[in-house]
């Protein structure tokens, strides 16, 4: 029987040539792309398109062994012969020879002068599931940690410099979150071979265990509720009333604290709140843009409705007075919302006594710890926290608006209790 196969032999459309100046000129297209070599210069090549276009470029294997390196010069039409074959030297140079692919040559220059902070920004445009909480976390924790890093490109981070912050800094469990930002941050630039290696990798061989995380417990205490509230109220303005300076904070960032107090909200969740998130004829506020990804429904008790409804219809001579047509808490300038509360949580922490540095996050854990002291389920808490991992009857059970709405009044009136009103 014969063999029906035949063997096809593959035709090569590639030419080699002795290049001069007017060699491009005389390629014609053919029905696909091909090259045309120089006899001369091994590895110099001119491209020459289906339409007719031609550039010139070359190729070369790092030290002469695996896969082939290509690197286009440019066109035939905009570069000289003499200037491109110069080009194609010095590139088969630094490809042979020096073993640096141009690419990731031309990549870190043009990456010299990012920061981490730079690399934070472009990470959450190639990673568009991180939430607001998340991307105000990595820079404000490289910023308050890294402040000797994040000053230098990226580039000129050495491995002294890492081990020279470490050994400076506090070795506090924040300080081990801001290297393990800046080690993924670091991976993403080795990725894209803006850097050639990542020192943070090879700081961490000489570190060993980094320091275990500590779970913040802090909150504040029934028995603390009353004075605290006595201090916050001084360190707060009167409504309409500018506040005095260095000793209030903004009227935006009271009521800003306030309603976390009053919901158990993130922080990075409430100072994204929008007046489309809010509605009064139904007292609910809808949260979009959740930690979790869910969207997350809070039914007002009678203090957030007041507290939204003066907002909604504050008319002062400043921004920070007056009803933003976008943001509920609104920057003091500009066009943006509140991002950091930082400093209006040193002015509280001055007048009180709590015997811990008071965060944001510390507000959201004692509305928790009042919730539990009301004897509400861990379900239920659960369920106002909108905590990603709840007991199996989530699967099963939907939280009603107005089951909540009876919850989040209890919190209100534990407040108002404690507070004496």
């Amino acid at each position: 029987m014969v063999d029906s196969k035949v063997a096809k032999k593959r035709i090569s459309y590639n030419i080699e040539l002795s290049f001069n100046k007017s060699t491009w000129k005389k390629l014609k297209p053919k029905d696909r792309d091909y090259y045309a070599r120089d006899k001369k210069l091994e590895g110099f090549w001119i491209r020459c398109y289906k339409s007719g276009k031609t550039s010139y470029g070359c190729y070369a294997r790092k030290g002469g062994v695996g896969r082939p390196i290509n690197h286009t010069i440019g066109d035939c039409k905009v570069w000289n012969f003499e200037d491109a074959k110069k080009k194609a030297q010095a590139t088969l140079q630094t490809i042979k020879y020096e073993g640096i692919n141009p690419k990731t040559a031309i990549k870190q220059e043009a990456s010299k002068d990012k920061t981490l902070i730079d690399l934070a920004h472009d990470y959450f445009l190639d990673n568009k599931s991180l939430v607001e909480s998340t991307k105000d976390d990595y820079i404000r924790r490289l910023n308050n940690r890294m402040q000797s890093l994040i000053k230098k490109p990226v580039t000129e981070i050495t491995l002294d410099d890492i081990m020279d912050w470490w050994h400076n800094c506090k070795g506090q469990s924040s300080d081990r979150t801001a290297f393990q930002y800046a080690r993924k941050l670091t991976e993403q630039a080795l990725a894209k071979r803006y850097v050639l290696e990542n020192n943070f990798v090879r700081a961490k061989e000489l570190i060993g265990t980094l320091p275990k995380l500590k779970i913040k417990k802090d909150h504040i205490p029934t028995d603390e509720i009353y004075p605290f509230f006595q201090a916050f109220l001084k360190a707060s303005p009167v409504h309409g009333a500018r506040p005095k300076r260095g000793k209030q904070i903004s009227q935006t960032m009271r009521d800003y604290l306030l309603f976390i107090l009053l919901t158990g909200k993130r922080r990075g969740e409430v100072s994204a709140l929008t007046w489309n998130n809010v509605d009064f004829k139904k007292g609910t506020i809808t949260l979009d843009k959740t930690k979790q990804g869910k969207v997350d429904v809070i039914p007002m008790s009678d203090l957030v409705f007041a507290l939204l409804d003066y907002r909604f219809n504050m008319k002062g001579k400043t921004q920070s007075t007056r009803k933003h047509p976008h943001w509920v808490f609104q920057s003091r300038a500009g066009d943006g919302h509140i991002k950091n509360p930082d400093k209006a949580l040193a002015r509280l922490r001055e007048r009180t006594d709590l015997g811990f540095n008071l965060s944001s996050h510390d507000f959201r854990r004692t509305f928790s710890t009042a919730s539990y002291d009301l004897g509400l389920k861990k379900f239920d808490i659960a369920i106002l926290l909108n905590h990603g991992k709840r007991d199996v009857t989530a699967g099963y059970i939907n939280a009603n608006v107005e089951h909540k709405r009876r919850n989040v009044e209890l919190l209100g009136d534990f407040y108002n209790k404690h507070s004496s009103y």
